[in-house]
């Protein structure tokens, strides 16, 4: 409700809002079942009647149909590229290519002489002959056709908008596929930035087509579940392209830290950064100027130990293991950030810190798992087999992130327990056993 509530004037007809409702709920449909509606609408007896004399479609500009046969999962909506024009879009299905117009003049005149009418012949003629009007069944059966379409409309002009609007703002990290080159893009903007765009002639869409009700929330719920493939074939979820100022800190910090193992790896330094060196040094390489403090906030964030305890003989995790990023703990993200392959996980709480013998730290379990997608998502079901461990997963927001894993698993998940162990001076809070 908070879409309509921002939009709710004084005067708002009941019929405008009930709209609106409608349209925040068609927008938070998976791809696959928005698809399935398209292909249910063109296939119904009134949409084949007025196609193509009354009804036709106009294709985006910058949207393609991709290849079949491209898309790795249900929620990838099509592929980024790139040819001398520049970025465009290749859709994984047709239906979200165009927009579908009604010819209101033909429209005007089929009604009066539906059988004396031929549309696909003469699209200007006049009736011929002498027949009934429309009946009170056809004239509904439009007029749902006719709302069908302008919502198809209006998400498929939203979407296109999004993803160009991704292309205009993070064409750098999209030529590279290096997160690094990131830029901070908040939603609020990117819907300041369609509102623009879509006044008077478009880039990006017909002649003549409008977003009128364009709002942060329509742009949230439209990409929760969605991803797009990159240029170079990755599939990254919609939300990736929006992120905060912190959440670039956390990535340079991260990028700095994995040359420091590298580093200590080959004996280049002796010792771990100290926040006040990755200061220094987040100014230096990337023109980034934090605090300390600042810093120290994004290390434990990440949950990244202090220089003191990376410094010591035992670190966690192990300089030469390298976790995925951090995801939040729900089904959604579960489904749209783990494959279907063995590797060792941890989970971690996203509010909360547990005061371990050594140091304290948000990390609460280690395991491993042949399908890290399926365990991941059986520690969301009820009636948990780690009492302890669904206790805190009911009562905290949690995280995870996870390795994949070729051979060897369990040696894997032993070594990570082992090297927290070491670091923090005992298993995790949830590992009741030894692996």
């Amino acid at each position: 409700m908070a879409f309509a509530q921002s939009y709710m004037p004084e005067a708002l007809s009941r019929a405008h809002l009930i709209g609106i409702i409608i349209l925040t709920k068609f927008l938070k449909l998976p791809v696959t079942r928005y698809e399935a509606m398209i292909e249910k609408v063109e296939g119904s007896p009134m949409f084949r009647q007025l196609w193509p004399g009354i009804i036709s479609t106009e294709l985006f500009p910058k949207a393609r149909v991709l290849e079949p046969g491209r898309i790795p999962t249900p929620n990838a909506i099509g592929q980024l590229r790139k040819d001398e024009k520049g970025i465009y879009v290749s859709y994984r299905h047709a239906g979200l290519t165009r927009e579908y117009l009604f010819d209101e003049g033909n429209i005007r005149r089929w009604r009066l002489c539906p059988e004396g009418f031929s549309v696909s012949v003469q699209p200007n003629a006049q009736p011929e002959g002498r027949s009934q009007a429309l009946s009170a069944r056809d004239e509904a059966q439009i007029q749902a056709l006719s709302r069908q379409l302008r919502l198809i409309n209006t998400r498929n002009r939203l979407t296109h908008m999004i993803l160009m609007g991704i292309a205009e703002h993070q064409g750098a990290y999209l030529a590279s596929g290096d997160a690094l080159h990131l830029s901070p893009l908040s939603q609020v903007a990117l819907a300041e930035w369609i509102k623009g765009e879509a006044q008077g002639d478009s880039r990006f869409l017909p002649p003549g087509s409008r977003l009128e009700l364009v709002d942060n929330s329509m742009i949230s719920r439209l990409t929760r579940n969605m991803s797009v493939l990159s240029p170079q074939g990755q599939n990254i979820p919609l939300r990736d392209f929006f992120p905060s100022t912190r959440d670039m800190h956390k990535r340079l910090i991260q990028a700095i830290l994995d040359q420091e193992k590298e580093q200590v790896r080959r004996g280049d330094i002796q010792r771990a950064y100290t926040d006040e060196q990755i200061k220094e040094k987040l100014e230096e390489r990337y023109g980034v100027s934090i605090s300390r403090r600042t810093v120290s906030v994004c290390r434990q964030g990440m949950r990244i130990p202090s220089s003191y305890t990376r410094n010591s003989n035992h670190t966690y995790p192990p300089r030469l293991v390298h976790f995925s990023f951090h995801y939040p703990l729900n089904m959604a993200s579960v489904k749209a950030n783990t494959p279907e392959a063995a590797g060792v996980y941890e989970l971690s709480l996203a509010d909360v810190e547990i005061d371990y013998p050594l140091c304290s730290g948000g990390m609460v379990y280690i395991g491993s798992a042949k399908n890290l997608r399926k365990r991941l998502r059986d520690h969301l079901r009820p009636n948990s087999k780690n009492g302890d461990l669904g206790e805190l997963l009911d009562s905290h927001r949690c995280s995870f992130r996870y390795i994949l894993v070729r051979r060897d698993l369990r040696e894997a998940e032993k070594e990570l327990c082992y090297s927290f162990s070491s670091a923090y001076g005992s298993l995790p809070r949830c590992n009741r056993i030894s692996p």
